[in-house]
């Protein structure tokens, strides 16, 4: 009883009583630590963007039936609701509540989690509000930059109106240009917006700030990821009479997770 009482006595405690618990990293069901969220953007090298493809195969490749379940079934739900009248309006808003249940899935998965189909539905349970209002900021901003866009065409389309052929071509060409000047930074600010705000709570503001530093920082690699993402939707539908698409649809949208593992956690992909 003695050496019980003395082992009692001796031990240290290091949370003083009424106090909270120490705040620790969240960690998977293995124990290990989840990625966590960097201050500012990692820089990746130009071949991460040929990687962010890979990696999104491989999660694919993994539930292979599945991703094709959770893409057709996307896919068919916008095709209703954008053929409904008056609901095709308010369904553009939802589509990034439908994008960061994905990217919520695919968190889990690669984490060794069961990737399940609701992961379509799940961020209606959770981030709905910030990622509806990401939705409208970001039609917002499209709106926005369209008003030049409609301005530059709309010009060009009546100076052609009254010059020859050979000036019709090379206006297209800069209004085409000038086109993807504007839009290219807005899909910057809402690239990593949804993994930010579903995965880290981060609130829509700032995660379109955020978005657009990690873009600003990974021009090489996003560069990459542009030109091949094409060339391999052009491949898949030409050498599968348009199937391929059924694939590719649901590794492009896993690529706006393995794009955010490498650029905004402390655990990139491309290193694994």
């Amino acid at each position: 009883m003695s050496n019980f009482n003395h082992s009692q006595q001796s031990q240290v405690f290091l949370q003083k009583n009424g106090s909270q618990p120490p705040n620790l990293p969240p960690m998977d069901e293995y124990g290990d630590l989840l990625p966590q969220l960097l201050s500012g953007p990692r820089k990746c090298e130009k071949g991460a963007g040929l990687s962010w493809l890979l990696k999104a195969f491989e999660l694919f490749r993994d539930q292979p039936l599945l991703w094709l379940a959770i893409g057709v079934v996307y896919l068919i739900i916008f095709a209703i609701g954008g053929s409904i009248p008056f609901i095709n309006f308010i369904f553009p808003f939802l589509s990034f509540v439908f994008i960061g249940g994905i990217i919520k899935g695919c968190a889990d998965q690669s984490a060794g989690k069961e990737l399940r189909f609701d992961h379509l539905f799940s961020a209606f349970n959770t981030h709905i509000k910030p990622l509806i209002i990401l939705s409208i900021l970001y039609a917002v901003v499209l709106i926005v930059a369209m008003i030049p866009i409609a301005l530059i065409f709309g010009g060009m389309a009546m100076s052609a109106v009254y010059q020859s052929d050979s000036f019709a071509l090379i206006s297209v060409v800069v209004g085409i240009s000038l086109a993807f000047i504007l839009v290219t930074p807005i899909l910057m600010i809402i690239w990593f917006a949804p993994a930010l705000i579903v995965l880290h709570d981060v609130k829509p503001m700032q995660a379109m700030k955020m978005s657009f530093r990690g873009c600003v920082k990974n021009l090489l690699p996003f560069l990459v990821f542009g030109l091949m993402a094409p060339i391999l939707m052009l491949l898949g539908t030409l050498f599968t009479l348009g199937l391929g698409l059924i694939v590719l649809l649901p590794i492009g949208m896993i690529t706006y997770y393995t794009s955010y593992r490498d650029v905004w956690t402390d655990q990139p992909l491309s290193a694994m």
